[in-house]
């Protein structure tokens, strides 16, 4: 879907007026955190997303984690 919006003054920037629905449809509100990505001849709003991580990488994280438990704790003692 594609929207025509006005630019609006707020200080010393310009901001730009997201549609309510547009706001439901990606579950943001007014203190959510997006990325601007200049591309070019625009400007890409995009929703910031939670890194995924794979199980695989927390299960060797926490063998890790357990492995070394002693020299963590020493270092950060330091």
């Amino acid at each position: 879907m594609t929207y025509k919006q006005k630019l609006t003054k707020i200080g010393n920037s310009v901001g730009v007026i997201i549609p309510a629905e547009v706001l439901k449809e990606l579950g943001l509100n007014h203190k959510s955190d997006v990325y601007l990505e200049q591309v070019q001849n625009g400007v890409v709003i995009k929703k910031t997303e939670i890194e995924y991580v794979s199980p695989e990488v927390l299960h060797v994280a926490e063998r890790v984690a357990d492995r070394y438990e002693d020299a963590f704790k020493e270092l950060a003692s330091k």
